[in-house]
């Protein structure tokens, strides 16, 4: 039995089938979320949407919900990943508010992620399913990334020369570039893009970059974060090990050895 055979056993997926199958053939993109829950009820399911639609102006949301596995479905039209994992946050503090989450959030975007629709709901069902992740957690579901497949990096500098130098060179290492030269644009871009890895300075103009990481950590699991700073004090290290970066690296830096341990945090 196929993978995605196997996924149409779910009542949720088939639920999911009819509404998805207008919005490949439309060719039109949209959001999905999933989330494992302790139960529900078409009432909740009700409240939940008018919630979304009250605050966020949607009239494009579909909502299903398994009883047999528990597993609460939404799709939101016309967005794109960035925009659905942002959603996800709201939706999450909802169903925490209803003490009705039990599991954990999984989202992606169709057609943004390269699959079609079949299979990324196939592959997000099969990973939710298989128990990944825990109460709370919300994972972006990655689909099957071939290895040809570019990894994306979030630069944030004020200091142009270091964003264009680091863009080329990285570019040329085969990575997917964004730039950003102050904290307020680098949260902007991360939220949009949702970069793989994001390399920052700690010295940024309008939010500085232990605003930018705290927020980023705030909302994502996953997403390596390496501080590339003047900065060679102990305290700033450690304030920065604290937020949770994943590596620090003073200046002056060798692009080998940066790219090499990006490499690494990457793999």
């Amino acid at each position: 039995m196929s993978q995605i055979a196997k996924a149409y056993s779910f009542p949720l997926f088939q639920a999911f089938e009819h509404v998805l199958t207008f919005y490949e053939s439309s060719q039109l993109p949209c959001g999905i979320i999933l989330a494992v829950t302790n139960g529900s009820s078409e009432e909740k399911l009700q409240d939940l949407k008018m919630s979304l639609a009250k605050a966020e102006g949607f009239t494009d949301i579909h909502c299903f919900y398994d009883k047999q596995s528990s597993i609460l479905g939404i799709l939101l039209g016309d967005q794109m990943l960035g925009n659905t994992h942002f959603y996800s946050l709201f939706i999450k503090e909802q169903l925490q508010t209803q003490q009705l989450l039990a599991g954990p959030v999984f989202i992606a975007s169709f057609p943004e992620q390269g699959e079609s629709a079949a299979q990324v709901l196939s592959g997000m069902v099969q990973e939710i399913t298989a128990g990944k992740g825990s109460v709370g957690e919300i994972h972006i579901y990655s689909g099957k990334r071939s290895s040809e497949e570019k990894r994306s990096l979030l630069l944030v500098s004020q200091d142009e020369t270091v964003n264009e130098f680091l863009r080329i060179y990285l570019q040329r290492k085969g990575y997917c570039v964004y730039l950003a030269d102050n904290g307020r644009e680098a949260w902007e871009k991360y939220k949009r893009f949702l970069p793989d890895a994001v390399i920052t300075d700690v010295n940024l103009a309008i939010e500085d970059g232990y605003q930018l990481i705290s927020k980023i950590n705030a909302v994502a699991h996953g997403t390596k974060i390496v501080v590339l700073t003047h900065k060679r004090l102990e305290d700033d290290k450690k304030r920065s090990f604290e937020l949770g970066v994943s590596d620090y690296i003073a200046k002056p830096f060798s692009p080998v050895d940066l790219e090499a341990r990006v490499r690494s945090l990457l793999s």
